[in-house]
């Protein structure tokens, strides 16, 4: 037997198109193994009469307006992908009140109000999910919940931010900032306005929402304090790259003792480590757990197609919940009350990059108690810096200072044990 879901979808942009054509593709195999038939009753947008290169499948109704969607008794299920903060927020409230399930991939609104929806949900005993906002199409949030339930998660390295990535890999490959951004947004990669992107707050609002799956800690933007690539060039990437070293700009969290540890920067990874080798718009999650190791997950973090998938894959498991009524499955951890702290807070190694000479940067080393190693013409290894020590160091020399990842100084920090075996799905 078939049951009939009817569905209400926002937005008709690319993740919106691309869950009209997904739909349309798979709606056969999803009738037939889930037993289920959704039915896209409605989709509201901006401009009625605006070009569109997908077909909206018969029967379907469109309007300019949101009201006719969140507030229509028929459907029972909203798809948010129109993007915004406040009027997306406004929509998934009032379709949240009407006792509506909600999927959304808007990460923003996630990152900045995702407890306020999820308390309004689950009071109305609806389903809100949103595994598109991290990611795109690796699974991870559902990952979290479902495979790491009887398991502690110790820290998660992500690269999260496909322009970015992009970016920095075609400056490894010699391209300046300038060049590679336009060919990013040339390819579609890059927005006109980059600057979430390349500043690191898109990856921080990722991290974000991570931060409730893994741990159950709220973070917020100022305490993560992301730091962007707007500042490297080309010879930087190129010469990390040389000596055995990818700069990634890593969103990274982990735990130790009492404090959680945050980071979205610019991060040198060295080569043997498998965050190194992702590369263009792919994205990768790496979690370290106590029972299974860590574990990496990659995929592609953006696009139409990727991201329609976690939409649609959201929209089954809300859909089947419905048909059957059972208590809705609410995903994220108990509040946590961690003191957090940013990585760059505690005393590791870096690269420095910049025109300085070996005696003056040896000189400040003996001074400050920290040591240097030239590495190439314009390159060292600055092992044990502190916080204040790279503050000084920064403001009294033409250095670009990149951490070396995994070389935090965790001796005046509890400890907790690291597995080390090493899984990987793709």
């Amino acid at each position: 037997m078939t049951t009939t879901i009817e569905v209400g979808m926002l937005g008709l942009g690319t993740v919106g198109s691309g869950v009209v054509e997904r739909l349309a593709r798979s709606a056969a195999k999803i009738e037939q193994t889930q037993g289920i038939r959704l039915h896209l009753a409605a989709v509201a947008v901006n401009h009625l009469n605006a070009h569109r290169t997908v077909q909206l499948p018969i029967g379907t109704r469109l309007t300019d307006s949101l009201t006719n969607v969140v507030c229509d008794r028929k459907i029972q299920l909203v798809i948010e992908v129109m993007g915004t903060v406040a009027t997306a927020k406004k929509a998934i409230v009032a379709a949240l009140n009407q006792g509506k399930a909600v999927v959304t991939a808007n990460k923003d609104l996630i990152a900045t109000a995702g407890p306020e929806l999820a308390a309004l949900a689950k009071k109305r005993g609806c389903d809100l999910f949103y595994e598109a906002s991290v990611a795109g199409g690796i699974p991870i949030l559902r990952t979290l919940t479902d495979s790491y339930v009887t398991d502690n998660v110790q820290s998660i390295s992500g690269i999260i931010n496909g322009t970015a990535n992009y970016i920095l890999s075609a400056m490894a490959a010699g391209q300046s900032y300038e060049q590679a951004l336009t060919t990013a947004q040339a390819a579609g990669y890059a927005e006109a306005d980059p600057t979430n992107d390349v500043a690191g707050i898109d990856a921080a609002y990722k991290l974000m929402i991570l931060s409730r799956f893994a741990f159950g800690q709220e973070l917020s933007l100022s305490q993560i304090a992301p730091v962007g690539i707007t500042h490297l060039s080309a010879s930087i990437c190129q010469s990390a790259m040389e000596n055995g070293w990818r700069v990634k700009l890593l969103a990274q969290i982990q735990q130790h003792g009492p404090g959680l540890y945050c980071r979205v920067a610019p991060v040198a990874v060295p080569v043997d480590q498998p965050l190194s080798q992702i590369n263009g718009v792919q994205n990768a999650v790496a979690v370290q757990s106590e029972a299974i190791g860590t574990s990496l997950y990659t995929g592609p973090g953006a696009g139409s197609t990727a991201t329609a998938n976690s939409v649609l894959n959201d929209v089954l498991v809300a859909a089947k919940h419905l048909i059957s009524g059972c208590q809705t499955i609410h995903n994220q951890k108990d509040a946590g009350t961690l003191a957090v702290t940013r990585f760059d807070q505690l005393t590791q190694t870096y690269l420095g990059f910049g025109k300085v000479a070996p005696q003056v940067l040896k000189r400040h080393a003996d001074e400050a108690d920290f040591s240097v190693k030239m590495i190439t013409n314009n390159c060292y290894q600055i092992t044990n810096l502190s916080a204040t020590q790279r503050e000084k160091l920064s403001a009294a020399l033409p250095l670009t200072l990149v951490p070396i990842a995994g070389t935090a100084d965790w001796t005046q920090v509890a400890e907790n044990p690291m597995a080390t075996t090493v899984n990987v799905a793709i």
